[in-house]
């Protein structure tokens, strides 16, 4: 390995693998080398000469998803992105981007905000957060990517895309895998191997480039991609209302989608999550309960969707009302995106649960989740993205609450039974590694895992790739 990216990058100190572990504990999940490849040919080097050993191999980009999944296999192989951080093509005039894996998300919109004269999150430059959002005096100009990650200040894309990491307003601008149109990936073996381009009609036959998101590295290592952009919003703003009840916040939520808007977003989460984001509507009186509603449109649609939303609070019954301008958005949003951190940073022990359900459930299964957790003696904080089936639920330690862990895995059980009598599932997004194993972090496989199973022992039969990191411990 030495050989191929140079000796200053293969890393094998205590600290360096520390520095580098693929999950939240040290003692666990400690790579046994470090790697730092320049190039997709350094990678395909690297995976061949671990495949023709027996060595396990992860990809690793900025480490903002580190305890996602189940728990790797001891030892192995960590291929880290940072030098392969190029903007390959960056063509805003017919809307496309090639990018390699490890370029920030927040790097690829302040890019595209440079070659359009006008910036979509609130950089100063690449890497320094400004007072003020800068803007140029063109309204409506420029372009970005619809992507809507968690932690969309820190993740790399090539995290993004195989963690299929998206937030709240995928309501509007869909999945990453409907903003992918060509990937550049190393199978296992070694092999380099691409699909699609930078057209939209550029496959006869399967869509492979789709195959890789949320692959979570199980199937090789995705180097390269051509991703889709879309042109900036004329107007954005977010709408925050305020209720004393779960009830009164779902009937706004439900009366916006039995109207003729189409939000960006929206989000209902309750008074504990609101209270961690710090600065984002100062004076609003956030209640019991919040409903977010994020607009991106024209600036006569905005205009009509907050005053119809404003006239429905009214009538429910807020307590409470603010409104966000652009700046104030993005603001509001990317804190959104980095809620989870934030809870991490006060509570080091918390658990995150993922729920996914059927859209028309999404009353019954908040309600049923807050009695649970109430029931079970836990603190907790409920992020519900009400038009797209997924609710966050963080179950939050106390200091020196002993018991939080066999309580926690009690209330995972019932939480999981009931989501599935509802249709859904639940996984687990975080969780201390000591827990993971009596959580049962994916739960039990469906029978899509037959073809699951199949591809990955056909594409990856060493079973190099992330193993037991994946669905039924692949």
């Amino acid at each position: 390995m030495k050989e191929i990216v140079g000796p200053e990058y293969v890393l094998t100190s205590d600290m360096d693998r520390a520095l580098y572990s693929y999950d939240a504990s040290l003692e666990k999940a400690l790579p046994d080398v470090v790697v730092l490849p320049a190039s997709t040919e350094e990678v395909s080097k690297i995976m061949a000469l671990a495949y023709g050993e027996k060595i396990p191999i992860l990809g690793r980009g900025s480490g903002t998803n580190l305890t996602g999944g189940s728990i790797p296999v001891k030892g192995g192989i960590v291929v880290h992105f940072s030098r392969m951080n190029h903007m390959i093509d960056v063509d805003a005039a017919n809307l496309t981007i090639t990018v390699e894996a490890g370029v920030k998300f927040r790097d690829i919109q302040a890019r595209l905000a440079t070659e359009e004269d006008r910036c979509y999150l609130p950089l100063e430059d690449l890497v320094t957060d400004a007072d003020e959002m800068i803007c140029s005096e063109r309204s409506h100009s420029g372009s970005f990517l619809p992507l809507d990650p968690i932690c969309a200040d820190t993740a790399t894309i090539g995290g993004v895309i195989a963690a299929n990491s998206t937030g709240p307003r995928r309501l509007l601008y869909n999945l990453p895998r409907d903003m992918i149109l060509g990937i550049k990936l190393v199978s296992p073996g070694g092999t380099v191997a691409g699909a699609g381009g930078k057209t939209v009609k550029n496959v006869s036959g399967y869509d492979t480039s789709k195959l890789v998101v949320g692959s979570m590295g199980t199937l090789g290592i995705l180097c390269e991609m051509t991703l889709r952009l879309l042109p900036l919003p004329e107007s954005m703003g977010t709408v925050l209302v305020s209720f004393d009840a779960f009830s009164k916040a779902a009937d706004l939520a439900d009366g916006i989608f039995n109207s003729r808007m189409l939000p960006a977003a929206i989000e209902v989460m309750d008074a504990t999550l609101f209270g961690t984001m710090t600065d984002v509507a100062p004076g609003f009186d956030p209640g019991k309960w919040v409903v977010a509603v994020g607009l991106e449109a024209f600036s006569e649609a905005m205009t009509r969707m907050e005053g119809e939303i404003s006239d429905m609070a009214d009538e429910i019954g807020a307590v409470g009302r603010a409104q966000l301008d652009d700046h104030g958005h993005l603001r509001f949003w990317l804190a959104v995106s980095d809620l989870l951190p934030g809870l991490l940073a006060g509570a080091p022990g918390l658990v995150n649960a993922k729920l996914t359900y059927p859209i028309s459930k999404w009353r019954e299964v908040v309600e049923s989740a807050t009695r649970t957790l109430s029931e079970n003696g836990i603190d907790h904080g409920i992020q519900a993205h009400a038009g797209s089936g997924i609710c966050q639920i963080n179950l939050i330690p106390k200091d020196g609450d002993g018991e939080f862990a066999g309580r926690a895995v009690k209330a995972i059980g019932e939480l999981r039974a009931q989501c599935t009598a509802l249709g859904g599932r639940l996984f687990i997004q975080q969780a201390p590694v000591g827990m993971k194993n009596d959580l049962d972090v994916w739960g039990e496989p469906g029978p899509e895992f037959i073809l699951i199973k199949r591809l990955k022992q056909g594409l990856d039969p060493n079973g190099i790739m992330s193993p037991g990191r994946f669905v039924g411990g692949l």
